[in-house]
């Protein structure tokens, strides 16, 4: 029995019919990973960065919690002892009221004061000082106790110079001293021509 024969056209129209079929295949796949696997790969790969940032967070939280603890620890600390300077240091330069500590600490020493004298006012870095002249004459003694009593009184205050002198017509030393006295924490001056204006 004979072989029926294909004609080229129907062979052309076979070739052409596999050919588009093997496009169509290659297309399928190709759409399959763009819609399908490349999002999912994608995906993939954000979360296991994600899983390396939280490991990484985890590891060091507790590093994290104590450089927190330390940091606002030492916020308490040093707002405690601001609150502290605040009470030591008044808005304004108070002269009057200082010459008063002076005055009653001198007087429980034995230390006569024969002039107190404001003097130049100027500005620092976050306060205003005023710097006070002070004369008296007293015992060696009385000299070292004012000075040993001034420093611890409430009134932030520092003594910048003293010079202490003989006297050979009496027992006391005649003295001299130059007080600092700060004010006005802030520094923001408005209290500067105050604190010159001989408090």
């Amino acid at each position: 029995m004979n072989s029926p024969v294909i004609d080229h056209e129907t062979q052309r129209f076979g070739r052409l019919l596999h050919y588009v079929g093997l496009a169509a295949v290659l297309l399928c796949g190709a759409a399959g990973y763009a819609w399908l696997y490349s999002p999912v790969e994608s995906s993939i790969l954000d979360a296991g960065m994600r899983i390396d940032e939280l490991a990484l967070s985890k590891q060091n939280a507790v590093v994290i919690r104590q450089e927190h603890d330390r940091l606002s620890s030492r916020l308490e600390d040093i707002g405690a002892r601001y609150g502290a300077l605040q009470q030591r240091v008044p808005e304004t330069a108070e002269a009057g009221s200082f010459l008063k500590f002076v005055s009653e600490i001198a007087h429980d020493e034995k230390l006569a004061i024969n002039n107190f004298q404001p003097g130049k006012t100027y500005e620092g870095e976050g306060y205003t000082a005023l710097e006070v002249v002070l004369n008296g004459k007293g015992s060696f003694a009385s000299i070292a106790s004012f000075f040993d009593k001034l420093s611890k009184i409430q009134r932030l205050s520092k003594v910048k110079d003293i010079s202490i002198t003989a006297d050979r017509q009496s027992d006391g030393y005649p003295m001299k001293a130059t007080i600092v006295i700060y004010f006005g924490l802030k520094g923001d001056g408005k209290s500067s021509d105050k604190g010159a204006s001989r408090g």
